[in-house]
């Protein structure tokens, strides 16, 4: 698909263009140069005709400016510094609140849940560049010092606990959410293993689209009335075109209120962007 709607018209990043066309005039020059001045003409109307439809000619763009060019640089672009987000601005005692003080989600006034927008692209940009997890990245993820595969997204951790994800997307979900809470979020380094294991969780509920597939999310609810025992809410989220499971969590009904209210939205919706 040539044209990229989502970086182009009003949500074409000027920096990002800027950058491209910089980038586009470097390479049709240098080819000029080597070859013939109308195969370098040719190459210019190329690059920037992708410029124009993409919004980008360098794959990743978008991600690249935001994170490397300097503030004073994107200030002139009407692109404002982000003020930095701390774990420790939150009540350690709810969950949600700790992820809405860190800036990655977003309240509404009836109280649902969604993804920030700036946490949003830079979790795309993570997800789109990285490859398989591996060992070392659940390691990072949870901060071990050593994780061992032990079968399907089934890791030993530190050789006394085993860990296993629902899904590929899931664990590709957690491992790109963790590196750019890492490097965004002040006091998530510092965080017990179980703590950042129940925020990366409440974050793949709250996903829009499959990191895998690419498709929309839709979220469930369901309360649960076994027999001889309390009451429970289940919650999970689900891809729609592959179907992979992003998140499945089940609480007794005392503290379901705050997942359901968390994890509500408006009937037919829609999602972001890919």
């Amino acid at each position: 698909m040539l044209r990229r709607p989502e970086y182009t018209g009003e949500n074409r990043c000027l920096p990002c263009t800027a950058v491209n066309v910089a980038i586009s005039l470097v390479l049709a020059g240098v080819l000029g140069a080597v070859t013939a001045p109308p195969v370098g003409a040719a190459a210019l109307v190329v690059f920037l005709a992708a410029v124009s439809l993409r919004g980008y000619l360098v794959p990743g763009t978008p991600e690249l400016t935001e994170r490397y060019l300097p503030p004073s640089v994107l200030s002139l672009f009407g692109k404002e510094p982000i003020e930095t987000r701390s774990i420790e601005d939150a009540d350690a005692d709810d969950p949600w609140d700790v992820l809405v003080a860190a800036g990655v989600a977003e309240r509404t006034p009836d109280g649902a849940l969604s993804l920030a927008d700036r946490f949003r692209t830079e979790l795309r940009g993570e997800t789109e560049r990285r490859e398989a997890p591996d060992a070392d990245d659940v390691a990072a993820l949870v901060g071990a010092d050593e994780a061992v595969e032990r079968g399907p997204r089934a890791y030993s951790i530190d050789g006394n606990r085993l860990l296993r994800w629902e899904s590929d997307a899931a664990l590709v979900a957690d491992v790109a959410a963790a590196s750019v809470l890492r490097e965004t979020v002040d006091g998530w380094a510092a965080l017990e293993r179980d703590r950042r294991l129940a925020l990366l969780r409440r974050l793949r509920l709250l996903l829009e689209r499959c990191p895998t597939c690419g498709g929309a999310v839709d979220r469930y609810r369901e309360r649960v009335d076994p027999c001889c025992q309390p009451p429970h809410v289940s919650a999970w989220a689900a891809c729609r075109d592959c179907e992979a499971v992003l998140g499945d969590v089940t609480v007794p009904e005392t503290e379901g209120t705050s997942w359901i209210v968390a994890l509500e939205t408006a009937e037919g919706a829609a999602v972001a962007p890919d």
